[in-house]
C-alpha cells in the first residue's frame, strides 16, 4: 500500500475479509476440538473489539479462557511472527494519540494465529509472547514495521523470529482446503 494512499477505514476491504476468513477457520477448528465444550463468538461485541478478544473457550472442566485470533498470509513465506506493538492516532487529543497494540493490550490468555499458507494454527500464550519480545529486544535491535493502517491511524509492528518460540507454542496442522 502506498503510504499516503490510505483506506478510509481499516475495518473494511480485502484485509478485513482475509482476517474474517481466518477467524472462521479457527472458530470451526475450536468447535470440532474434543477438549472444548463450547465456543463463544465475541467478535461483534464492541467491548470485545476494544479489548482485542475474539472468543471465549469453555473447556471440558467448564473453565472459560479468552482468545484473540489473527491471520497472517506471510507465515510460511518468512521466518517471523508479526505482532502489533502500538498505534498512533493522527487526529485526536494529545492524551489519546498513542495506545498499546493488541499484543500488549489484550487480556486474552491465548493468541490463535492462523497461517493459510501452511494450513497451521499456532497457539501462543500472551505471557510467552510478551516475555519473548522483552528478551529479544534486550539482545537485538528489532525490526519495526510501520503500516499506514487507515486515514486515522498508523500501526507499528515488531517482527520476531519464529525459532524464538520453539517449545513455547503449539502447532496444529489443519486438514482443510483453503482456497
Amino acid at each position: 500500500m502506498e503510504y499516503s494512499n490510505r483506506q478510509i477505514k481499516s475495518y473494511s476491504g480485502d484485509l478485513m475479509q482475509k482476517g474474517k476468513y481466518g477467524e472462521s477457520i479457527i472458530l470451526q477448528w475450536l468447535k470440532e476440538n474434543p477438549n472444548v465444550n463450547e465456543v463463544i463468538d465475541m467478535r461483534e461485541f464492541r467491548i470485545s473489539q476494544r479489548l482485542d478478544v475474539d472468543c471465549g473457550i469453555e473447556t471440558l472442566d467448564r473453565s472459560l479462557v479468552l482468545a484473540e485470533i489473527k491471520t497472517d498470509y506471510n507465515l510460511g513465506k518468512t521466518n517471523n511472527f508479526i505482532f502489533e506493538i502500538f498505534r498512533i492516532n493522527h487526529f485526536v487529543d494529545a492524551d489519546k494519540v498513542f495506545y498499546l497494540g493488541w499484543v500488549f493490550r489484550s487480556p486474552a490468555k491465548y493468541l490463535l494465529y492462523y497461517s493459510p499458507n501452511e494450513n497451521i494454527i499456532y497457539r501462543f500464550t500472551f505471557k510467552n509472547i510478551r516475555e519473548t519480545i522483552g528478551q529479544y529486544i534486550a539482545k537485538v535491535k528489532p525490526q519495526i514495521i510501520s503500516v499506514p493502517t487507515d486515514e486515522q491511524k498508523t500501526t507499528f509492528n515488531i517482527l520476531i523470529p519464529q525459532y524464538l518460540f520453539n517449545n513455547k507454542i503449539q502447532k496444529f496442522e489443519l486438514k482443510i482446503n483453503n482456497e
